[in-house]
């Protein structure tokens, strides 16, 4: 106990005082954190810049342009004469898209003749075209039916009689999980878990290799009397405190201070999020023992991380993915953490439900198993063989 508490004090001196370890342990990630906060800090993008071209410049035109104007997602900006100008603005990133009015649009309307408005929007962004095309609908539907129901009331029908003619099936929409189609609160929890299982990783293999890299090993388990569990117990467990803390900060900014819906009590959530903590830290060690030399762990580790979002199917439904996608995507703990996260602390959905992540959990952290015997190796002969 007496050489674990030298070496856990030492480790502890070593990431205060070190103002890099500092800096990226706690205050690289807690920036972060806060950084997407406000990137995302509107929740749904409001008023995106759109072109228009009028070629009818009536009264209905005008009409309909001042509606389109007036929704949440698109703001005219600018009046055009020419598709080729629109083109080059959308091409130049200064417009998002652009709605084009054809000739005699007005006198059409009043000939019963149907009328095409045409928008084109940049689907390369495609939350944005999406939230603009969806505005772009919901408004010329309501337009057509505003003019309907006036050449109706002209004949002389009765104002509900032709309010139900207008709209002979009502819709009901009821948006489930995320009913104030807050885009804060739906990218940043898979963003947050994300950028927090990157850091782990990375401080961890940090931490350990940097002892096999200049060969200390050797004095490293000296100082925790040739036992090196304590060795390693010793030298890491400063720094599981610490992302402990940063994890528990997460979670308190993403839910306490952002307002994103929470179904589950806090402390659950908390717990859920040590557990992927000490999950990275396994693989951590893993990569750590079993990489050639500290580049190819550190390599090996970013990579394992930074492609884990994709995998994790998360904007992109799972069943949609080829069976072998769906099969290498078990290979990563951020698929079943945001499946247990989501499920449970978004949704609600009840444990009896959402229990087969936490299997998974339990035989990831059995992995520490088969990397222990290599970490043993490793410090007794100092650190990575030169080569």
């Amino acid at each position: 106990m007496k050489h674990f508490s030298y070496l856990f004090i030492s480790e502890t001196k070593n990431l205060f005082l070190s103002a890099k370890r500092l800096f990226y342990v706690i205050v690289f990630p807690l920036f972060l954190f806060g950084f997407f906060s406000a990137l995302f800090y509107n929740g749904v993008p409001r008023d995106l810049p759109m072109a228009y071209i009028d070629r009818d410049q009536s009264q209905q035109s005008a009409n309909l342009l001042r509606m389109l104007d007036a929704t949440p997602s698109i703001e005219l900006k600018m009046a055009l004469t020419d598709e080729k100008e629109a083109q080059k603005l959308i091409q130049q990133q200064k417009i998002v898209g652009f709605i084009e009015i054809p000739v005699n649009f007005q006198k059409k309307l009043y000939q019963t003749d149907q009328q095409t408005i045409i928008c084109y929007t940049n689907n390369q962004f495609m939350l944005s075209a999406g939230l603009i095309q969806k505005d772009f609908q919901t408004t010329i539907g309501m337009y057509s039916a505003g003019l309907v129901m006036k050449k109706k009331l002209q004949k002389g029908l009765q104002t509900e009689k032709v309010k139900s003619q207008a709209q002979s099936v009502k819709i009901a929409e009821y948006p489930l999980f995320n009913p104030y189609f807050n885009y804060t609160f739906y990218l940043l929890v898979a963003i947050f878990p994300m950028l927090l299982q990157m850091i782990v990783m990375m401080v961890t293999i940090y931490v350990l290799g940097i002892e096999f890299r200049y060969q200390k090993g050797k004095y490293w388990l000296q100082k925790a009397e040739g036992k090196p569990f304590i060795a390693l117990m010793g030298k890491i467990l400063p720094y599981t405190l610490a992302l402990f803390f940063v994890s528990w900060w997460m979670n308190f900014l993403l839910f306490d201070l952002i307002g994103a819906p929470l179904h589950i009590s806090n402390i659950n959530v908390v717990l859920i999020t040590f557990i992927l903590v000490i999950i990275y830290q396994i693989l951590g060690i893993i990569f750590v023992s079993f990489a050639r030399d500290f580049r190819s762990a550190l390599t090996i580790g970013s990579g394992f991380t930074a492609i884990a979002f994709s995998f994790a199917a998360y904007t992109f439904p799972m069943e949609g993915l080829p069976k072998s996608m769906q099969v290498v995507a078990q290979i990563f703990p951020y698929t079943h953490f945001m499946k247990y996260y989501v499920n449970r602390a978004i949704k609600g959905i009840p444990i009896e439900f959402t229990w087969q992540p936490l299997l998974v959990f339990s035989l990831f952290i059995l992995l520490f198993v088969l990397a222990y015997p290599k970490f043993v190796k490793k410090i007794k002969i100092g650190g990575y063989e030169k080569n």
